[in-house]
């Protein structure tokens, strides 16, 4: 990570939800699942994102300091369990993707 202008990775993954589970997603997503990657190496944080623009689609973004570090947490099968922790409340496959931040600053990092 650089400090000042700010170099970060982030995957995303977006899916669905069934209708109805917004408030037990987003409780067992931060009672069980924020803890565990919170908990990885070179993980920054995670946010829980609801859509505006299409109802009942949820992003989990995690934010890690390089992409090494996403590829070990992945690797390492944390994220399997994590979605696994969540995968009832799914209503179809996740969209996953990944970015890294292309520097400037950024607020709270």
């Amino acid at each position: 990570m650089r400090v000042g202008s700010v170099d970060m990775f982030l995957r995303m993954a977006t899916f669905p939800i069934t209708d109805g589970t917004l408030d037990r997603l987003r409780d067992r997503y931060w009672a069980e699942c924020a803890p565990i990657v919170r908990a990885s190496a070179g993980n920054v944080g995670c946010l829980l994102l609801e859509s505006v623009d299409e109802a009942n689609t949820v992003s989990a973004c995690t934010i890690w300091e390089t992409e090494a570090h996403a590829v070990a947490y992945e690797s390492s099968g944390r994220a399997v369990e994590v979605a696994g922790r969540v995968r009832q409340f799914f209503a179809g496959p996740p969209v996953v993707m990944s970015h890294r931040t292309i520097g400037g600053p950024i607020a709270g990092f």
